[in-house]
């Protein structure tokens, strides 16, 4: 009788931690929020406080089927009139990495405006190594998109 005990125990145990799992995939693939483009960074913070800012939820817009979140309703109506003018280059990829032929998830918080367009980076060291030759960085990147997005 005990052993049956502990047995259901257990088996209950695994069944909750089962349905835990696939509640939690359901609900991540379900909902846009749960994935939003640059981990939920205000495109339009870059540009107009200088600096990476999360967005939230609350001030979310969907643009080109990726879903970007906002720090105010204002960076929101921003980003809708003109949402070509605060997106990043290269589909927020590592623009290092984009230079090299390479599709390297970007961080957020490495960035830098060069004539009014966002790049981001993989991490900081990588900007730094993209900033030592910039003008060249950004003619071959460009040349490297052409390729890597068809």
């Amino acid at each position: 009788m005990k052993q049956t005990i502990q047995y259901n125990a257990r088996y209950l145990q695994a069944i909750a931690l089962l349905m835990c799992m696939l509640l939690t995939q359901v609900s991540t693939a379900a909902s846009p929020e749960a994935q939003p483009a640059l981990s939920g960074y205000d495109v339009v913070s870059y540009f107009t406080e200088k600096k990476a800012e999360r967005g939230s939820a609350e001030h979310a817009v969907t643009h080109a089927g990726s879903t970007y979140w906002f720090t105010s309703a204002e960076h929101k109506a921003l980003f809708s009139k003109h949402p070509q003018r605060y997106l990043p280059q290269y589909d927020g990829y590592c623009a290092y990495g984009i230079r090299y032929g390479q599709m390297v998830e970007a961080d957020p918080q490495a960035w830098i405006i060069v004539d009014d367009k966002l790049y981001l980076h993989t991490d900081h060291s990588f900007l730094e190594k993209w900033q030592a030759d910039t003008a060249a960085a950004i003619k071959e990147g460009d040349e490297q998109w052409q390729v890597l997005r068809n």
